[in-house]
């Protein structure tokens, strides 16, 4: 499944994602794949990434913008996150506050202040499951050799998924 394809049950995603977002009161968090579901929910093009690399995997260090610095408060300027993603959010809608970027996806992050938060990363992934999915993508011909290798390398790195976790808790409960 994608975030852009155009079916029944994906535009239905989308058009309740919009009526969640007409709701003042309600605060929002995507992942992944909500984060692109979000995104193109705000008017923004979401599809496959163009880039001759294509997917985005393993543990990848994110360059964070100045609100994406204040966002996660961790007094640094990269966020290092398990990814796992082909599929992009294009470019930032109108009213988003950009977290980060890398050379492969440009939207990161999207905050809009007590309303949305979204990582296009999985704060959620452990290396155990990260390597895993890595295995099962490389039997099936997914992943070539290459992406395989060097996503099997840095799988083990630091990263910042409980530190996210953490600020999307803080962000439900308004702080």
């Amino acid at each position: 499944h994608d975030s852009f394809a155009d079916v029944p049950w994906t535009n239905q995603l989308v058009a309740y994602v919009r009526q969640i977002l007409a709701q003042a009161r309600v605060r929002l968090v995507g992942v992944c794949f909500g984060h692109q579901i979000v995104g193109r929910a705000m008017g923004a093009r979401v599809g496959r990434n163009d880039d001759p690399a294509g997917w985005e995997v393993s543990v990848t260090d994110v360059d964070l913008t100045a609100e994406g610095q204040k966002v996660f408060d961790e007094g640094k300027d990269v966020l290092s996150i398990y990814q796992m993603h082909k599929d992009i959010v294009f470019d930032y809608p109108v009213g988003v506050q950009p977290l980060g970027s890398t050379s492969l996806c440009k939207v990161q992050g999207m905050f809009v202040p007590g309303r949305v938060f979204t990582v296009q990363g999985h704060p959620e992934f452990t290396e155990e499951i990260l390597v895993e999915i890595l295995e099962v993508r490389h039997e099936q011909g997914v992943f070539g050799d290459e992406i395989y290798k060097d996503a099997m390398a840095r799988a083990g790195r630091r990263h910042d998924g409980a530190m996210v976790g953490k600020r999307f808790i803080e962000f439900f409960l308004g702080k």
